[in-house]
């Protein structure tokens, strides 16, 4: 169980590289494709694990033990995807980021809610009113 985190990392790398590849294509006409960054991304993913993945193995490194702290990002991560369906995805992080400010964090309810808002106002602002960057709209944004 040492080596989970690099083996795991190199599956979804080369994974990424053939979904590229084989799905989207690298080259269309004289531009790039839209497989183009899947293979770079994934090739740097499974280039970079495989180098950590012998480095370890020279070390002769132990696993370490698990902490179950390390499992909040993920629940974050769910969590927007959750919300996601309820309040958009603008809601659904920003919600997210004022909680995580909150209670993983521990800052003040003022100043979660000032950098929520200003986090809002400037993702608002550069991807939907300026880049013009549509934005999925859950139940909520529905029935308005």
């Amino acid at each position: 169980m040492t080596y989970i985190v690099e083996i795991v990392s190199i599956i979804a790398g080369i994974a990424y590289m053939l979904t590229g590849i084989l799905r989207y294509g690298i080259w269309k006409g004289i531009s790039i494709g839209g497989g183009f960054m899947p293979l770079l991304c994934g090739g740097l993913v499974t280039l970079f694990s495989v180098l950590m993945l012998i480095s370890k193995i020279k070390k002769g490194e132990k696993a370490e033990k698990f902490d179950k702290k390390a499992l909040i990002p993920v629940g974050a991560m769910i969590a927007i995807l959750l919300c996601n369906y309820l309040v958009s995805l603008l809601g659904a992080c920003i919600v997210v980021a004022f909680l995580w400010l909150k209670f993983i964090e521990k800052y003040s309810v003022r100043k979660s809610l000032l950098v929520s808002v200003i986090m809002f106002a400037a993702v608002y602002g550069i991807f939907r009113l300026w880049l013009n960057v549509p934005f999925p709209e859950g139940l909520l944004g529905e029935l308005l």
